[in-house]
């Protein structure tokens, strides 16, 4: 029997390939889990004592029950149906983004929302995404020719510049660094010539310098970040509390529900400070922990998306990895005084509706890339040659 089946196998026939990822996808939805779960318990920490103890952990804990939803939603839609779409979702993010400018809800001078009921929606999140779908699709259909000017270069950067140019109206200076940064390091990967990227990048940072140089307020979390001690009883004033709360923290911490800095001397403790109250409450060892997760979801988006033979699959996943990872170290940064306060949240466990869902949402489609093409039927069947415009 054994020598039968050895005779009817075809010697010179290799088998196919295995290109999916499943350790590194068990891996990537764990240190999320793990995240959302560092992430309750600190809302939940910082409750105590408030007037509203359950306020920000009920809220938090609705928006991850949806962000789970959307999370499996985009895990089971095909990824090619993403390259469908994407000229869709950059339309649409460009209509809410300037709808959020002209007759979005105004917080801290900034109209970067949207109110859907009792929620406010940040049309930036869908950017993101938008972002790494538009170079994506153009640096895979086009991968042949990526060092050319115009095909490899202007077309891709066109659509990331518009997404750039609409966060920025908010303004949102992080948040338009952050789809910059991903749409740069993505076309770099894709191929794009260097030189077309450096310069892009000099004009670009020349352009946010005279932006900042024209703006006291921005201009002075840049003073104020070169010289902290200087600023500490107003500009800085976030930031040496932020600092306080790691110091006090130690090596071990104070305690869960221990932290001085939550009851009203660090603003925005629960937003985009959250790892200060951590770093009070938990110490170096929760600190690090933290920064360990971050380490092990970029590992394993790297090893899915690199496994991953379709290029577009393999840029979506690699421009998912890189805005979780890039987000956390400017997170990190920020409340550790290594970067100017920017506004961005802790990818999974600062509070926010829009942040959480979109992230997760995100999370599920690198998911879904890491199940690789081996008997996974991701192609739709064909459309009419008139509708086949990429």
């Amino acid at each position: 029997m054994a020598s039968s089946s050895r005779r009817s196998r075809d010697p010179l026939k290799q088998p196919e390939e295995d290109d999916s990822s499943p350790g590194a996808a068990r891996v990537l939805l764990l240190c999320i889990l793990i995240l959302v779960g560092i992430s309750m318990t600190m809302l939940f920490s910082i409750g105590i004592g408030q007037s509203r103890p359950l306020h920000y952990p009920v809220r938090q804990f609705i928006y991850a029950v949806v962000a789970i939803l959307g999370g499996v939603v985009s895990y089971n839609i095909p990824t090619i149906y993403w390259k469908k779409w994407m000229i869709y979702l950059v339309g649409s993010s460009v209509i809410l983004l300037g709808m959020a400018r002209l007759v979005g809800r105004e917080i801290n001078n900034a109209h970067r929302w949207l109110s859907l009921g009792p929620v406010n929606f940040q049309p930036s999140e869908l950017a993101k995404l938008s972002a790494i779908l538009w170079v994506a699709t153009w640096m895979s259909v086009y991968r042949r020719r990526s060092s050319e000017f115009g095909l490899g270069f202007v077309l891709p950067a066109s659509g990331m510049g518009l997404l750039c140019l609409m966060v920025l109206m908010g303004p949102d200076f992080g948040t338009t660094m952050l789809i910059g940064g991903t749409g740069i390091l993505l076309m770099y990967i894709g191929g794009t010539r260097v030189v077309y990227l450096g310069v892009s990048a000099f004009v670009a940072l020349f352009g946010f310098w005279e932006l900042i140089r024209r703006d006291p307020e921005r201009l002075s979390r840049i003073t104020s970040f070169m010289h902290p001690e200087e600023f500490a009883a107003n500009d800085s004033y976030q930031l040496m509390a932020s600092l306080h709360g790691f110091i006090e923290g130690g090596l071990f911490g104070k305690g869960i529900g221990e932290s001085l800095q939550k009851n009203d001397y660090l603003p925005e403790a629960h937003t985009d400070f959250i790892l200060a109250i951590l770093g009070e409450e938990l110490g170096l060892v929760g600190t690090l922990l933290v920064l360990l997760l971050f380490v092990a979801i970029f590992i394993s988006g790297l090893m899915i998306s690199l496994r991953c033979k379709d290029a577009f699959s393999r840029l979506v996943g690699l421009g998912i990895t890189i805005t979780i990872t890039l987000q956390a170290m400017i997170n990190v940064g920020v409340v550790t005084g290594s970067m100017p306060t920017k506004g961005l949240p802790l990818p999974f466990v600062s509070y926010g509706g829009s942040s959480l869902v979109f992230m997760t949402g995100m999370v599920g489609i690198l998911l879904r890339i890491s199940r690789g093409s081996a008997g996974v039927r991701d192609n739709p069947p064909p459309l009419p040659e008139s509708q086949q415009w990429i």
